[in-house]
């Protein structure tokens, strides 16, 4: 499955980015996450859980891509 972003995400100038964990695991099929490029040669990933216990909640920002 896939999600589309139906609004612009902003982060904040002066968001502080902290060390990421060399392993993750993750539990569900509500985790969606996309890369993103800052400059051409760069990337980082961009990772939302978007929790199904939760219906509704994210409908504004996120869809079913079909």
């Amino acid at each position: 499955m896939e999600k589309v972003l139906l609004k612009d995400i902003v982060i904040p100038k002066g968001t502080i980015f902290r060390g990421a964990p060399t392993k993750t695991e993750r539990v569900g099929d509500d985790h969606f996450d996309c890369v993103v490029g800052l400059s051409k040669n760069t990337s980082g990933v961009f990772g939302y859980c978007v929790d199904s216990d939760f219906p509704g909640e994210l409908n504004n920002y996120f869809t079913d891509v079909k």
